[in-house]
C-alpha cells in the first residue's frame, strides 16, 4: 500500500516536470536551426535579462536548458535524453533526483549548472573523490567554455601541493567549479581563519549539486571535518589504563551496548578502578584525566574493531568508513580516542592535536543558498532528506526498462558454507565466460576470495578502495568476456561498467554480493552495478547466520542452536522454513542497523546545533572586522569600559593601590609609573575613568608608533582577530572534548544533549568575556615592529 502511494505521489511530481519538459522540447526544435554564433550569443542574452531583473532563473529555465542541450550535442556529441532533462529540472528546484546507474548523471548536471552560473554567483558540482571531480570536469569543461562560461577544477591535483598567493582565489573565481565535499569543507574552514580581507578566497556559496548525495550528506555526515592546531598536553596514562581495562569482565565490571556505541563502568568496575589505581574514588576532583582515559580505553577495546573501523598500515592506525568501506587516510578520531586505539594495538602513540575549526557536511551545505543532489538510491533516504533539509526525492524513470534480474537471497547456516557456494558460483559463471563482479563488505574478505580464485587458476582484479583512478579503470573493464572482479562496496563507485558485444548474449554482468550491507541503500547501489541502460544482468546476495549484520544487530539466538548447527547443510538449503527464518533475522538486523544510523545522525546533528550557531556568530564578527575601513568603526572605548567593569571593578570588593597597579601592568601598560595619590580608590567611577585615561593614552602611543592610518587599522584588526581566534579555537576544542565526556555520561540521550547545549552556552558567554579582555590586552601590550620589507609585524602578549 505504502509503495503504491509513493508511486502515485512520484507520478504527480513527474507530471508537473513533464509540462516544463514540453516547453524545453519546443525550444529545442527552434535551436536546432541556429548557427553556432546565434546559439552561443544566447548566454549573453540570458545574463542581460537576469542582470536587469527582466527574468528570473525559473523563467529562463526552459530556454536555457534547450540551449545547453543543443550545445551539448554540438560540442560533446551527446544529446540529453528526456529523462535526463527531467532530472535536470529536479536539480534546479533544489530536490534530490534518483537516477539509476548508467543514466548519465554527469550530463544531466550540466543544464542546472549552466542555468545557475548565468547569475554570476557561481555553481558547484560536488562529488566524493578527486578522481571523479577531475574526470567530470575535463569531460564537461569544453561545453561550458563553448557557451561562454568559465569552469575550473576546485583544487590542484598534485599530492601535498602548496598553494601560492591568490591561487585559490583564482580557482574559485569561475562560473562553475567541480570539487569534492572534503576539499570544499576544508577550504571553507581555512577561509574563515584569514587575518586579512585579501586572505579570503571563497565567494558566497550560492548553488551546488551533490553527486552521490546520500553518501555525502547522510552517511558521511556523522564525521565532522576538523582542522587541527597545537598539540594538547599528552596524557601518559594510555598504556597504564589499557592494562587495567584488559582485566575487566563484561557484565561484572562494565556494561556494553555495542549497537548504541555505549559502554560504562558498573559499581564493581568503579571499585576495581579505585583499588587498581589506589585512590579513594576515581570520580573525586583531580582524577578527571584518569576517568577520561578509562572511558577511552573501554571504547577503543570494545567499540572499535580492527579491519572494520580501522586497520594498521606502516605502523599507523588508518580509519575505515564502516558504511562505504572507504579508507580515510589523514583523518583521526578526536579527543584522545585515536591515541587509545594506538595504545590498544601497541603502535606508536601520535600527538593528540587540539581542534582549531570544525564543521559537519550537513552544516556545510546549509551555507549554500540552494543545493540539490543526485543518487541512484535516494528514495530509501527520503524521510531523512526531508527532515534534515526539507528536500523531496523524485524518482526519474530510466530511458530503457531495467532488464536486470535480482534473485532472492541464497541462505546458508555459516560463513564457511556460504563462501564455498560463492566460489562455486564464480567458477560456474567463469566457465561460461560470463563476467562476474563479486562484492564484499571488507577488504579482508575481498582478499580471501581473490586468493582462493587465483589458486583455482581464475585470474581476477582485486579492488579494495585504495587507488580511485586505477580502480575506476579496472571496474570499467569488469563487463568484458571472462572478467572476474573482486571489490569492496565502494571500489570504483561512480564509474559505468560497459558490456562487450559477446557478453549481451551470455546474460550480461553477474553481480554476486557476499552479504547484506549495513544499509539497504548500499545494497541497491551494488545491485545497480549490473543492468545499466537496459543491459541484461543479474544480482545475487548471499547470507548466513555468521554475517556481520546478524552478529552486530540481531538479538536472535538461532545461531547458537546446537541441533541446527549439527544438521546437514544441504537439507537446510532446501528448507523453506529455515530460509525464511534466516531471511527475517537478516532483514530485521539491517533495519535495526539503519535505524541506529538515523539516530546517530540525529545525535550528531543535535550536537552540531550549538557549535553551528556559535560558529555563524563568530564568522560574522570576523567578516565585519575584516571589512572595517577605520578604527573608529569599532567602538573600542565602549569595549574597554565594559572590560574594566567586568574583569576588574566587579571582581574586587576592595581595590588597593597595589591591586590597581598590578592590573594596569598586566593589561594596559607595563611602563606605567604615574602618581596615584589623588585617586579615590573607594569610588568605582573614578577608578573607571582613570583606567580609561590610561587606555586612551596607550592607544594614542600605538597610533603614533605606527607609520600611518592604514597600519593603525591593520594593527587594530589583527589585535581583535587574534583575540577572537584564540577564544574560538579554545571553545571549539572544549566543545569537542565536552561532546566526548557527555557521551560517556549515562543520563539518557536527551538529558546528555540538554547538558551539552547548556554547557556550550555557558562556555560561550565565558569565551565572549575572555575575548573582550584579550582584545584590550592585545591593543595595549603588543610589540610593534616592521620587517625588512617595511611590513607590519606584531608580537602579541
Amino acid at each position: 500500500m505504502k509503495h503504491k502511494m509513493n508511486t502515485t505521489i512520484n507520478n504527480i511530481r513527474l507530471k508537473r516536470l513533464t509540462k516544463i519538459l514540453g516547453k524545453i522540447n519546443d525550444y529545442s526544435v527552434i535551436f536546432q536551426s541556429f548557427t553556432d554564433e546565434q546559439l552561443q550569443h544566447k548566454t549573453q542574452e540570458f545574463q542581460q535579462l537576469l542582470a536587469t531583473h527582466k527574468k528570473t532563473l525559473d523563467q529562463l529555465l526552459p530556454e536555457a536548458y534547450a540551449v545547453a542541450r543543443e550545445a551539448s550535442k554540438r560540442v560533446l556529441g551527446m544529446y540529453p535524453k528526456e529523462v535526463q532533462v527531467l532530472g535536470a529540472i529536479t536539480l534546479h528546484e533544489g530536490d534530490i533526483a534518483e537516477m539509476q546507474t548508467g543514466e548519465g548523471k554527469t550530463l544531466t548536471a550540466t543544464m542546472p549548472l549552466y542555468l545557475n552560473a548565468l547569475s554570476g554567483k557561481g555553481a558547484y558540482l560536488i562529488t566524493t573523490n578527486d578522481y571523479l571531480a577531475k574526470r567530470d570536469f575535463l569531460e564537461m569543461q569544453p561545453l561550458y567554455e563553448w557557451l561562454g562560461l568559465t569552469a575550473s577544477l576546485g583544487f590542484i591535483d598534485i599530492p601535498d601541493y602548496e598553494y601560492k598567493k591568490d591561487e585559490k582565489k583564482r580557482i574559485y573565481n569561475h562560473d562553475i567549479v567541480y570539487t569534492t565535499n572534503g576539499r570544499l569543507g576544508f577550504d571553507y574552514l581555512i577561509d574563515n581563519l584569514a587575518d586579512h580581507i585579501d586572505g579570503k578566497f571563497l565567494p558566497r556559496l550560492n548553488f551546488a549539486i551533490i553527486d552521490e548525495v546520500d553518501s555525502i550528506i547522510l552517511d558521511a555526515a556523522q564525521t565532522p571535518l576538523v582542522i587541527s592546531g597545537a598539540p594538547r598536553v599528552q596524557s601518559n596514562l594510555f598504556h597504564v589504563v589499557k592494562n587495567f581495562v584488559e582485566i575487566l569482565e563484561e557484565g561484572q565490571h562494565f556494561e556494553l551496548k555495542k549497537s548504541k556505541k555505549e559502554i560504562w563502568l558498573t559499581e564493581e568496575g568503579i571499585e576495581a578502578a579505585n583499588e587498581y589505581f589506589d585512590v579513594v574514588n576515581i570520580y573525586n576532583e583531580g582524577y578527571f584525566d584518569l576517568v577520561r582515559n578509562i572511558n577511552l580505553a573501554l571504547r577503543a577495546k570494545y567499540l572499535f574493531d580492527t579491519n572494520l573501523d580501522y586497520f594498521i598500515h606502516n605502523g599507523e592506525i588508518v580509519l575505515i568508513d564502516r558504511i562505504t568501506g572507504r579508507m580515510l587516510p589523514g583523518t583521526k578520531l578526536q579527543s584522545g580516542l585515536h591515541q587509545a586505539i594506538e595504545a590498544k594495538e601497541n603502535v606508536e602513540i601520535s600527538k593528540d592535536m587540539s581542534v582549531m575549526a570544525t564543521i559537519t557536511f550537513q552544516n556545510l551545505f546549509k551555507q549554500f543558498n540552494n543545493f540539490s543532489g543526485m543518487t541512484a538510491t535516494g528514495k530509501l533516504g527520503e524521510s531523512e532528506f526531508f527532515d534534515l533539509y526539507s528536500k523531496v526525492v523524485i524518482q526519474i524513470p530510466t530511458d530503457k526498462p531495467i532488464q536486470r534480474i535480482d534473485h532472492e537471497d541464497k541462505v546458508f547456516l555459516n560463513a564457511e558454507d556460504k563462501h564455498q557456494a560463492i566460489i562455486g558460483e564464480v567458477k560456474a559463471l567463469h566457465a561460461t565466460q560470463r563476467p562476474v563482479l563479486l562484492i564484499t563488505r571488507t577488504a579482508e574478505v575481498a582478499e580471501f576470495f581473490s586468493t582462493k580464485l587465483f589458486q583455482m587458476d581464475i585470474p581476477n582484479n582485486l579492488l579494495i578502495a585504495q587507488n580511485v583512478a586505477k580502480e575506476a579503470q579496472m571496474i570499467s573493464e569488469a563487463g568484458q568476456l571472462s572478467a572476474v572482479t573482486v571489490a569492496t562496496s565502494m571500489a570504483g563507485r561512480g564509474t559505468d561498467i560497459k558490456l562487450s558485444e559477446e557478453v549481451y548474449k551470455l546474460g550480461g554482468l553477474a553481480v554476486l554480493i557476499s552479504e547484506h550491507m549495513e544499509n539497504s541503500r548500499v545494497d541497491k547501489q551494488l545491485r545497480g552495478r549490473s543492468g545499466r541502460q537496459g543491459d541484461p544482468g543479474s544480482s545475487q546476495i548471499y547470507i548466513s547466520l555468521d554475517d556481520y549484520l546478524v552478529k552486530r544487530w540481531s538479538h536472535s539466538k538461532i545461531s547458537e542452536n546446537k541441533q541446527l548447527r549439527a544438521m546437514d547443510n544441504s537439507k537446510l538449503e532446501h528448507s523453506r522454513v529455515f530460509q525464511h527464518k534466516v531471511q527475517r533475522i537478516v532483514t530485521k538486523a539491517q533495519r535495526i542497523s539503519e535505524e541506529q544510523g538515523v539516530i546517530l545522525r540525529e545525535m550528531a546533528n543535535e550536537y552540531e546545533k550549538s557549535i553551528s550557531v556559535q560558529r555563524a556568530l563568530v564568522y560574522k564578527e570576523r567578516d565585519k572586522i575584516l571589512n572595517m575601513k577605520s578604527v573608529e568603526a569599532f567602538n573600542l572605548q565602549l569595549l574597554a569600559k565594559d572590560v574594566f567593569k567586568h574583569d576588574f571593578i566587579n571582581q574586587h570588593d576592595k581595590i588597593t593601590k597595589v591591586v590597581l597597579v598590578d592590573y594596569i601592568y598586566k593589561n594596559i601598560s607595563f611602563k606605567f609609573d604615574e602618581d596615584m595619590s589623588q585617586i579615590d580608590l573607594t569610588n568605582e567611577e573614578t577608578i573607571l575613568q582613570f583606567l580609561m585615561s590610561q587606555f586612551k593614552k596607550q592607544l594614542k602611543d600605538n597610533e603614533v608608533a605606527l607609520k600611518n592610518g592604514y597600519f593603525y587599522l591593520r594593527f587594530a584588526q589583527k589585535s581583535i582577530l587574534k583575540a577572537i581566534d584564540s577564544g574560538w579555537i579554545n571553545q571549539v576544542d572544549n566543545l569537542q572534548q565536552l561532546k566526548g565526556s557527555v557521551n560517556n555520561r549515562q543520563s539518557g540521550q536527551r538529558n546528555a544533549i540538554f547538558e551539552y547545549h547548556k554547557s556550550a552556552l555557558d562556555s560561550f558567554e565565558i569565551m565572549n568575556y575572555k575575548i573582550k579582555g584579550n582584545i584590550i590586552r592585545n591593543l595595549c601590550q603588543s610589540m610593534i615592529t616592521y620587517d625588512e620589507d617595511g611590513d607590519l609585524v606584531i608580537h602579541f602578549p
